[in-house]
């Protein structure tokens, strides 16, 4: 098993986060809570911890009990499946996200060996650079998750993709198309551009250097604003294609939180009297 680690982009509908919620509590027997991560770059939080409600306790954070409220951002991991996850609750502050990178996710990626990192995006149609991108796409499919990976070679390699990737777009002179991840066939997204946040997250990460790092995956869905839940449901399935030694997710189980904040109906496929149904 290649050790990996899970990092959700805050986004649209915050989908990613939604994911890693149902990710960590449905399988909480096998994560684990490991420690805060430094969150001086991103907007500050405090909260209850996060459980199941028939559990007894956050099983989560049966390992520190002395843990009594969450922060703005978490690591657990599942050592029978050397996964790594990062749970972020607020965005980056607006000019710190450089920082971010430098200062927590690519010490933590360097201290944990990760051979795989894996980014979870979602996108929505107000995202007028990834939506004018994917407009064709999104009238002649029914899949709306892309997969895309970068494989990390020599430096050499690196520098090449980056030249290649940094040509003015022809839809667009202030949007630079990157070609840095191969995306798969079915994939609605064909390319990223130098707008999005995953282009930090690889730039970053790539020019870091990893001696560990074999590979980063990227994993965007395309949600409409509202109620995220099933979107989230659709993205945690998903990631059993993209992380070969996770296994399918028999039982989701939504934490706490989600309780009357997050519908459970499916998302709507009819449409009467100008309402949704």
């Amino acid at each position: 098993m290649a050790p990996t680690l899970i990092v959700p982009l805050v986004s649209t509908g915050n989908v990613p986060q939604l994911t890693v919620d149902l990710l960590l509590h449905s399988l909480s027997s096998e994560f684990s809570f490991v420690r805060s991560l430094d969150s001086t770059h991103l907007h500050p939080f405090v909260g209850p911890l996060d459980y199941v409600l028939d559990q007894p306790e956050p099983v989560l954070f049966k390992e520190t009990p002395e843990k009594t409220y969450s922060t703005a951002l978490e690591l657990f991991y599942n050592a029978s499946k050397d996964i790594y996850v990062v749970q972020q609750r607020t965005p980056v502050i607006r000019g710190y996200l450089n920082n971010y990178l430098k200062d927590v996710i690519i010490p933590l990626i360097e201290a944990h060996d990760i051979e795989v990192v894996v980014l979870l995006d979602s996108f929505g149609s107000l995202d007028q650079d990834i939506a004018e991108a994917t407009r064709l796409s999104l009238r002649t499919t029914s899949n709306f998750i892309s997969n895309g990976t970068c494989e990390v070679g020599s430096v050499t390699d690196i520098i090449r993709n980056f030249q290649q990737s940094l040509n003015l777009n022809e839809r667009s002179a202030s949007s630079l198309p990157c070609s840095l991840f191969t995306f798969t066939a079915g994939s609605i997204q064909q390319e990223i551009t130098t707008k999005q946040q995953v282009f930090n997250f690889a730039y970053h990460i790539l020019n870091a250097s990893l001696p560990a790092l074999k590979r980063i995956r990227y994993c965007s869905a395309y949600v409409h604003e509202g109620d995220n839940s099933e979107d989230a449901h659709l993205l945690c399935d998903h990631l059993t294609d993209v992380i070969e030694s996770l296994g399918k997710i028999v039982n989701h189980t939504p934490p706490v939180s989600w309780k009357g904040v997050y519908g459970s109906r499916p998302i709507p496929s009819s449409y009467d009297e100008g309402v949704f149904v």
